[in-house]
Parts: C-alpha cells; structure tokens; sequence
C-alpha cells in the first residue's frame, strides 16, 4: 500500500486555485471519458435513489445519468457554462474549504476529486457517513516527480483501496487507462 504527499502546499485544494481555471470537458477527451463511462456503469450497478456529485466539472458525468435524480457542484467557475449546455443540475459552491453541506445523494461521485483536497481522508469518512455509496476514481501512476502541478495526493491501486476502504466496503476496483475507479459501500450505511 501506497500513498503519497506529492506536494506541502494545500493551494491546489483552494476555491483561489481554480478560479480562473479552463473548463474542464472531460467527457469530450479521450483520455478522459474512458474512466468516466466506468464510473456511471458502477452507478447503474446500484441503482441508487438519487446521485450527488461533489466537483462534477462541466457536468459531463451527470450528463450520462439524466434518469436518475442528479446533481452536482464543483468550484471551478469555468465549468457553469457547460451545465446549461448539457442540461444538468449544478451548483458553484466552495465544497470542501468551508461548512458547505450538500444536498446529499444515496450515491456520492468523487471522480478525479480526491487527489486535489487538504484532507481526503475526512472527505472519504464525511461522505461514507452521509452517503450510502461512493463512486470515486483518481490516477493510477502517479509518483512524486510526475505529478500534476494541481494534485497534492496520490496512491496506488492497494493505497487507494486502503483509503476508501476505512469506511467502504469495496464493491468493485477496476482501472481504465490511467485511471482507477472504485465503488464502495457505506459501513455507516
């Protein structure tokens, strides 16, 4: 089991960080979309109730899951025009600097999310005790010296089980290109 501190600056976790970021569509770039389609299988899997998506980008997730009660938010500004293109629910929020408390889903998305924020290990637990499942996907790969410039964690594929499974029960871990994604249910649930 791995898990690295790639860098000790916690900027990259900041609502300041990303406000004049590009929009992100990641559904639209290959080496995106790939992990993204997995994880709305691993949704459909449950079957769940309603979907939350805590930095949902430009809405491109919960443009896959439009039958099933969605939403989203993400603190990147850039990424609200694509909300209304893509005919989702999304809000602009500082999610994980301040007391914010979503309207939370059975089912709570964290894709490429994780590797970005001050505490993951507090994200993972205040999730597990809100939400009844997680659908969550980071980098495979990555080492220090090779990292992302906006990425402050990283872990490997028994790391990133070790750090959802505190307070998941893993249901399925699968990699696609790059990236793996994992479905984990609640043991608060």
């Amino acid at each position: 089991m791995t898990e690295y501190r790639l860098q000790e600056s916690d900027f990259p976790s900041t609502y300041a960080y990303h406000e004049h970021r590009e929009r992100a569509p990641h559904l639209e770039q290959s080496w995106q979309c790939g992990r993204i389609y997995m994880a709305a299988k691993f949704v459909r899997s449950v079957n769940p109730a309603s979907v939350v998506d805590l930095g949902c980008g430009d809405g491109g997730f919960l443009s896959l899951i439009k039958d099933i009660p969605s939403w989203g938010y993400d603190f990147c500004p850039a990424n609200s025009a694509g909300w209304s293109e893509r005919g989702v629910s999304a809000e602009a929020a500082d999610i994980f600097n301040t007391d914010f408390q979503p309207n939370w889903g059975e089912l709570t998305v964290v894709t490429e999310v994780l590797e970005h924020l001050r505490d993951p290990h507090g994200v993972v637990e205040w999730i597990a005790r809100n939400s009844k499942y997680i659908v969550a996907s980071s980098p495979a790969d990555e080492k220090p010296g090779g990292e992302c410039d906006s990425h402050i964690w990283s872990w490997d594929w028994d790391g990133y089980a070790e750090l959802i499974g505190k307070h998941f029960t893993i249901l399925r871990h699968k990699r696609v290109d790059w990236s793996q994604v994992l479905l984990g249910k609640s043991l608060y649930a």
